[in-house]
């Protein structure tokens, strides 16, 4: 009997300590009639996935490291489940996660979580109080606009429910995109484009694991500009972009306090830098490479 719900998540050479987490807490799920596809992209060293004897968990090999669309792709296509539910090596589920992803996908097609950031430094703490990774201390719907009738326009591939059918009718994550990070853009986009409607499910709970130094958040800051430039390239509109980003670090500086308003207004302020600067590098490696 085919599993209700196939959880897919994309692996290169994990953090054996992260990877064990997010296997705990598939574990500890109230729902339970799930399978594990972890996809690994072509890692040199397989020691990272040393769990118990667990028939709903397979390890499926890519012969040669193609990015984490094609892995998610991979895993999507072998899943034994019409329902699908991505998720990333560097997280954590809450316990009712599946259940509400199980639950939503009997009524509609693609849905998206709530991804929160575990904090524990305080680096980690002025990071996250810009939304992200995922939705930061501010959560998903303090950095993606959800409407009134709970509805967004985006979704992150670390908290994903959808139909296999829906997934594979858009095309599914696009495999050309260079970055790990935007093809989630692009599917979401496609996906309210082709006139389908993404439903927020707070209670579908990620947490994402924190940027705990400097150095990690500017380089993390340099490839998100540098995928913000094929999402430009591969969006005829990014539908008010701008005008979500301010209202995204408004919403930063008021969860930030006395304590932390003036670190986070910093960050901010070279996180724009290094974002234009990731998109202008981008542009010239393209154009020497003779990329259109």
């Amino acid at each position: 009997m085919k599993p209700r719900l196939s959880v897919v998540v994309p692996s290169y050479l994990p953090d054996p300590v992260l990877l064990r987490k997010l296997y705990d807490s598939l574990q500890a799920q109230d729902f339970t009639d799930f399978e594990l596809l972890i996809v690994d992209d072509g890692s040199p060293d397989l020691s990272a996935y040393d769990f118990p004897e667990d028939a709903r968990v397979r390890l499926i090999r890519q012969e040669k490291n193609a990015g984490p669309a094609a892995a998610r792709n991979r895993g999507a296509a072998e899943a034994r489940s019409d329902h699908l539910f991505f998720t990333d090596t560097d997280c954590e589920l809450a316990g009712g996660t599946l259940a509400a992803a199980s639950a939503a996908l009997q009524k509609d097609d693609i849905f998206s979580g709530n991804t929160r950031t575990a904090v524990k430094t305080r680096i980690g703490r002025a990071i996250a109080l810009l939304g992200f990774p995922g939705g930061g201390i501010l959560g998903f719907d303090r950095v993606w606009r959800v409407d009134k009738d709970g509805y967004t326009r985006s979704f992150s591939s670390c908290n994903l429910a959808v139909t296999r059918e829906r997934f594979f009718a858009l095309g599914g994550f696009d495999e050309s995109f260079p970055l790990p990070g935007g093809e989630d853009t692009v599917l979401a986009a496609q996906a309210c484009a082709a006139g389908f409607r993404i439903r927020y499910v707070p209670e579908m709970l990620v947490y994402h694991v924190e940027k705990s130094t400097l150095g990690s958040f500017f380089r993390w800051q340099l490839i998100r500009g540098r995928g913000n430039w094929h999402i430009k390239k591969r969006l005829p509109s990014v539908g008010g972009y701008l005008r979500l980003r301010v209202w995204t670090f408004s919403n930063s500086l008021k969860a930030a306090g006395i304590l932390y308003a003036v670190p986070v207004l910093l960050l901010i302020v070279i996180s724009v830098v290094l974002q234009v600067t990731g998109m202008i590098l981008e542009k010239r490696r393209m154009k020497k490479d003779g990329s259109p």
